[in-house]
């Protein structure tokens, strides 16, 4: 994830098996780590509806501490023909916050969407359902979860399974972040979010069950441990996304067949409207502050609402936000020292008319100085670069920004800022000697959980023969031994600029999950250089060192730094096809429009409504 990390930092794991016999049954599997009961009707009870997690099952960590809005689910396969007639899944809260149950096909068709009554007991609730299903083909039944906080269990659909006649791949548990129900394409390894099937197969017979591995009973009233959220480097791994409803790019047709493998390839990279910062609340869900389009009246909103206990959202008039002092490392912030890093949720400051219909006015640079427990999403920064500096718990999202640079050098550095939906771009940037994106780390102060989600990075080019270093991403230790660590980029699109397309500096693990990126002549098809400008003659793409990094779903149109060492590559593609990754043939300019639709105004707008 996020999920988001998290999106992404909170999943765990799954469980197998839950079913509905009536009569005697067989304990056939337990997963160890987490004790569910998974068991198997008998022949004679081959008729009653069944399903995959066992009917006592109790989720791992019953509140995922995640509260970005969330479709979860499972993917799975009957053995035979039957009937679903129910979607299952867990209830963790008096108001689960969940108001749908949908049946998706594999290729993200809606085959049913029932309404859900968010309040209930807690436990198992069956949604009724009435869709046809055929032998072989896979499906998948998810919930919409309004509220996020969802139960989770780990280490549970780490292996394909057959259990009553029903098949689940390996990390069957998918999801998908979003305001509104949205197939849910991605998955997280292992990761299980307890919802099931009802179904009624001709021989519903589990044909090959886990053997028994242990014999621990759940618990009734599990308690979350401290440590049920992952580290990034279990950042869930979105595995492929249905195609945005946006025009066609005029350079290429975005539904031809490409000649691109693996799956992968098939996928859409880059800003889709779906992402969202971490612990967030949208606007149907918080108190409203109602403020002035300026710096001044944004500050005094957050004072006076910092040690509340709500969701809040502070909601800015539209206009033009003036003023700015600079965006360099010892600029004093527009929002400074302000906030609260440990409030239950960040308070979202966001237009009030919608994305964009508030901005702020030219000048020399936006600072972000020590603002803590805020994401700001929707306000225009597309005339002023922008500067994130010694924050906790920030976000900037949906956006469009020249230059953004994210600093460590004092306070507590940088921890746990989202980047989401912000398109640095769209357009090249030509006869600059500077970085797109830089994140930097000084005086020994850490960056430390810093994520991008649906980030698209367009490439800087410098003027010819140029001594100046000039990255789409960089990360740098200018001074004293901080580190940057746990960097996560999931659903991103990058395109080189002069020199690097990811420059790395030291970091220190992390993950790359879902995510597109194009060098040398390949990232020329969509960015020309420009005349005068500096040739580039290498496609360097993940450069410098990054160790522990895990990638997942995702195609490097370049080369990669010998320096990089994975903790896992998986369903990924490479133009050397080396080192865990497959051979990625050379990609066309219809490859690259239909993978990473350009973000014009007319898409965001699209995207982003």
């Amino acid at each position: 994830m996020t999920i988001d990390s998290d999106k992404s930092s909170m999943l765990r794991a799954p469980r197998p098996a839950r079913t509905r016999a009536r009569a005697a049954i067989a304990l056939v599997a337990l997963i160890a780590t987490v004790g569910v009961t998974v068991i198997v009707p008998s022949m004679a009870e081959a008729a009653e509806p069944v399903g995959v997690i066992s009917d006592t099952a109790v989720p791992e960590t019953l509140f995922a501490p995640d509260y970005s809005a969330i479709e979860v689910g499972m993917k799975f396969s009957p053995t035979t023909t039957g009937t679903l007639s129910g979607v299952q899944f867990y209830q963790n809260a008096p108001n689960s916050g969940v108001t749908s149950a949908s049946v998706w096909s594999s290729s993200g068709t809606r085959l049913a969407m029932i309404p859900v009554d968010p309040w209930a007991p807690v436990g198992w609730r069956t949604i009724p359902v009435n869709v046809a299903l055929t032998a072989g083909s896979s499906y998948i039944v998810s919930v919409y979860d309004s509220n996020s906080r969802f139960p989770v269990d780990s280490n549970a659909f780490e292996r394909a399974t057959t259990i009553n006649g029903i098949t689940t791949p390996a990390d069957a548990g998918m999801y998908r972040y979003g305001r509104a129900s949205a197939f849910p394409s991605s998955s997280v390894e292992g990761y299980n979010f307890l919802v099931d099937v009802v179904f009624t197969g001709a021989n519903t017979v589990s044909a090959s069950a886990p053997t028994p591995t242990a014999t621990a009973t759940p618990s009734a009233t599990p308690t979350p441990a401290a440590t049920a959220t992952p580290a990034p480097t279990v950042t869930p791994t979105p595995t492929t996304s249905p195609t945005p409803t946006a025009a066609p790019s005029p350079s290429g047709d975005p539904t031809s067949p490409s000649a691109l493998e693996p799956d992968p390839t098939s996928a859409v990279y880059g800003p889709d409207g779906t992402h969202w910062p971490r612990n967030t609340p949208h606007e149907d869900q918080a108190r409203i502050v109602k403020v002035a389009a300026t710096w001044a009246a944004i500050s005094a909103a957050i004072v006076a609402n910092a040690s509340s206990a709500d969701p809040v959202v502070i909601c800015v008039a539209p206009g033009t936000i003036t003023g700015g002092n600079g965006a360099t490392s010892s600029s004093r912030g527009v929002l400074q020292s302000i906030g609260n890093a440990t409030r239950a949720s960040r308070i979202l400051v966001t237009p009030c008319n919608g994305i964009g219909t508030t901005r702020v006015g030219t000048g020399t640079g936006v600072a972000f100085v020590g603002v803590n427990g805020v994401s700001i999403v929707g306000i225009d920064f597309s005339a002023q670069k922008v500067m994130i500096r010694n924050s906790e718990n920030l976000s900037i999202g949906y956006s469009t920004v020249p230059v953004l640079l994210i600093t460590a050098n004092g306070g507590s550095g940088v921890r746990n800022v989202d980047v989401v939906e912000i398109v640095a771009g769209p357009e090249a940037a030509t006869g600059v000697s500077y970085d797109r994106v830089e994140v930097k780390s000084a005086g020994g102060y850490d960056v430390d959980g810093l994520r991008f989600a649906g980030f698209y990075g367009a490439p800087n080019y410098k003027p010819d023969a140029s001594t100046g270093h000039t990255d789409t991403l960089q990360f740098v230790t200018t001074s004293g031994d901080g580190t940057i660590s746990n960097v996560t980029l999931e659903d991103s699109v990058l395109f080189q600029s002069s020199d690097q397309g990811i420059m790395a500096g030291a970091n220190v693990s992390g993950a790359i999950t879902h995510s597109a990126f194009f060098g040398g002549v390949v990232g020329q098809l969509r960015y020309p250089m420009y005349a005068g400008g500096d040739p580039i003659t290498l496609s360097n793409l993940l450069h410098g060192t990054w160790t522990n990094v895990a990638v997942s779903d995702t195609i490097v149109a370049g080369t990669i730094s010998a320096a990089y060492t994975f903790a896992a590559v998986a369903r990924s593609a490479s133009t050397a096809g080396d080192r865990g990754f497959t051979a990625l043939p050379s990609p066309t300019i219809a490859d690259i429009d239909r993978l990473a639709p350009m973000p014009t105004p007319a898409r965001l707008a699209a995207i982003w409504d």
